[in-house]
């Protein structure tokens, strides 16, 4: 193993490497590696969609957990640039009006996540153009038995492990069905530039989260805020923690949260919870105007509060910003595992729902009925 990879398990926690068992923490420290082996590996993408319609009146991403983050990610990079709306669903059921004039991207890492199949299996009596994403399972068998393309992820990562190629392949499939080029382009520069910087960041993020560590081992939960566009990276995060370190973390994206959530946060809070607020250079004054009075209130309440910021040298590039928040907050999810001496990668309690419902649900039997051998 590397030495960066030891010096850094040795800072986190003296031993922690012997936690790790599946090299989590190295999974996060090569991101920006992987971002760019994502780039050469789906460069052929554009030959894979030759079929596929371009006059589509929006995209709809089917996924779930590890396999949504990259739509979201999406929709925060697009939210304000793009005129092809993106709608995501985290659900067994297709919205009525997706038909025939829309591209439904159906995103599944392992291939049998029994929500995105029911989308998948809707999608193809409705006759709707589909693209699959997925590293094997039903979803790529019944998309090959349909002449469906498949966009094929690595084999061997927990699903939350391959956003890193989740994000490249949604990039490249937008790039490829809207023509709008200059996305992978970006993406490629602030790659190259993560993985140039990586050693001095992988260190000085586990320093900057001190405080965050400190209330984690007090015991409080944290409620983590952000907002467009960066709501992808706050809710990345709270998943991060709660699969990564198996705590409880919550998210709300602002304004919102100052219209409800806000009225929570009394001194009585004090012992039980603290804000992580997630912001960036695309943040316009009246958000700015509303994190301040926020900010004064948790203060004079007693709320811990920790800000998190991306890297000054990536301001004003969104991708960049992004990139940045999703590789060091990832980062310090896997530290907070292992500053309670958690194993970062198993996931016991899903791979036993995931088993309950094999048993109690014959998802191929249902959809796919005709097409068994």
């Amino acid at each position: 193993m590397s030495k960066i990879y030891n010096e850094l398990y040795e800072k986190i926690s003296p031993g922690s490497g012997n936690v790790d068992k599946s090299h989590m923490l190295v999974n996060v420290a090569t991101f920006p590696d992987s971002l760019l082996h994502a780039l050469g590996a789906y460069s052929r993408v554009p030959k894979l969609l030759e079929k596929i319609p371009r006059d589509i009146k929006g995209i709809v991403i089917s996924g779930m957990g590890g396999s949504f983050i990259g739509g979201l990610f999406l929709q925060d990079v697009l939210y304000d640039t793009s005129n092809l709306p993106i709608f995501l669903v985290r659900d067994p059921i297709l919205p009525q009006f997706v038909d025939s004039s829309y591209l439904l991207i159906a995103v599944s890492y392992s291939g049998n996540t029994e929500e995105t199949l029911r989308v998948f299996g809707e999608a193809l009596q409705r006759k709707i153009p589909i693209i699959s994403v997925t590293s094997g399972g039903l979803l790529q068998k019944y998309s090959e038995k349909n002449s469906v393309p498949v966009v094929s992820l690595p084999q061997g990562f927990q699903p939350r492990a391959a956003f890193p190629y989740m994000a490249v392949a949604l990039l490249s499939i937008t790039e490829t069905i809207t023509g709008d080029v200059g996305l992978l382009k970006q993406l490629s520069e602030c790659a190259e530039n993560m993985k140039a910087t990586r050693d001095e960041a992988l260190m000085k993020t586990i320093e900057d989260a001190k405080d965050f560590f400190s209330n984690i081992e007090k015991g409080l939960t944290p409620l983590i805020y952000s907002y467009r566009p960066y709501i992808s990276v706050g809710y990345r995060f709270k998943t991060q923690l709660n699969e990564n370190a198996k705590i409880h973390a919550f998210y709300l994206d602002l304004p919102e949260a100052n219209h409800n959530e806000i009225m929570g946060w009394r001194q009585e809070a004090s012992d039980k919870f603290f804000a992580t607020i997630i912001r960036g250079s695309q943040e316009q004054y009246y958000m700015t105007t509303r994190i301040e009075f926020l900010i004064k209130h948790l203060e004079a309440n007693n709320i811990p509060t920790i800000n998190f910021l991306p890297e000054p040298r990536y301001s004003g590039k969104k991708i960049c910003e992004l990139l940045d928040l999703v590789f060091r907050l990832d980062l310090i999810s896997v530290a907070t595992a292992l500053k309670l001496k958690t194993d970062p990668t198993p996931v016991d309690t899903i791979t036993k729902l995931k088993k309950y419902l094999e048993k109690h649900i014959d998802v191929e039997k249902e959809l796919f009925p005709q097409e068994r051998p």
